[in-house]
């Protein structure tokens, strides 16, 4: 099955999904509360661009010490911007603009492309795994809910353990250099492999990222932490959701709502902008703590609308990076 048809078959999965979130709710009374949210939503604005300044901290802690030198936290968090943009519209699996990050990198701070590339891996995972140790104080408190459905609460344990599983191994894959091996092992498989531009960048981006965790543990932490902070903000954003349209939940409560969809997020990568996914998922959610449907969907569209602030934002200052002038970078 081709990328072109797999991507139809996901988003319509995810447009079916959104079409049975609308159908499970009052749409009356959730334009009402989106009403009510009123200026509440500059708040949860600026909350949000805390949590993005706290994680490009944490991406700069990614970098080697003599990378991060050269790199200013404005221009980072600008190119980091316009890379979440790309991830949110594009179907690649949040993927999309990695690639855009690592050649604005390149571009405009002078750093190579795989340097650009390695410190995005490493980042990527720093992020996952801050995610992971967010995740689980929530899932620990959905299993302590007296409220909660029981097969709720197993679902969500087996796909945080099947999710930190995966990232451990990712983690191990980048650590031992096991890139550099598998192309070791495909260059005396294919001759014509052996000595081509190709192997020697994949050795090198191999090399980069093996060596940080090697020489840099402190980073790699320092990393980690930045990124639970940003995660921990974020439940800011949530509570004044919350508080403008009405409800009062406790903290234990916020934590289950923000790990359980982080969790359905992240497990809904496929479908592009997890239409469907997000939406669906904090109805269940808010159904099981016994919150209405309707709050659920409209906390969803309030963070659709945030999203699309910030893909606004991020594309038009992608426009005005692609009108400079590029710096001179180390290598491609």
């Amino acid at each position: 099955m081709s990328n072109k048809v797999l991507k139809i078959v996901f988003l319509t999965l995810g447009f079916a999904l959104f079409g049975w979130a609308l159908v499970a709710v009052d749409i009356k009374s959730v334009l009402e509360l989106m009403v009510q949210l009123g200026w509440g939503f500059l708040l949860v604005l600026a909350i949000y661009s805390v949590v993005t300044w706290v994680d490009t901290i944490s991406w700069r802690y990614a970098f080697k010490p003599d990378e991060a030198e050269k790199i200013g936290l404005f221009p980072l968090w600008k190119i980091r911007q316009i890379g979440e943009s790309f991830n949110t519209i594009t179907p690649f699996g949040t993927m999309g603009g990695e690639p855009v990050k690592a050649q604005l990198i390149k571009d405009h701070i002078g750093l190579s492309f795989k340097q650009g590339v390695a410190s995005q891996v490493v980042a990527r995972t720093t992020f996952l795994t801050a995610l992971i140790c967010f995740m689980v104080p929530g899932i620990l408190f959905l299993l302590n809910s007296a409220t909660a459905d029981e097969n709720f609460k197993t679902i969500s344990v087996s796909l945080i353990s099947t999710f930190t599983t995966a990232i451990f191994l990712f983690f191990l894959f980048q650590a031992t250099g096991s890139l550099g091996k598998v192309m070791g092992f495909l260059a005396r498989l294919i001759p014509p492999l052996r000595g081509s531009e190709f192997l020697d960048h994949m050795v090198e981006l191999d090399q980069l990222m093996s060596g940080y965790y090697r020489r840099y543990p402190a980073r790699l932490g320092l990393s980690i932490g930045y990124a639970v902070a940003g995660w921990i903000i974020g439940l800011g954003e949530l509570y004044v959701t919350l508080y403008f349209l009405g409800v009062e939940v406790s903290l234990t409560d916020l934590w289950i709502m923000e790990a359980v969809s982080q969790l359905i997020r992240v497990c809904s990568f496929f479908i592009p902008l997890s239409i469907g996914a997000q939406e669906g998922g904090f109805i269940l959610i808010f159904s099981s703590i016994g919150l209405t449907a309707d709050i659920g969907l409209a906390v969803s569209f309030v963070r659709r609308v945030k999203e699309l602030v910030w893909v606004g934002m991020g594309l038009a200052l992608g426009g005005r990076a692609a009108m400079k002038p590029p710096a001179t970078s180390q290598d491609e």
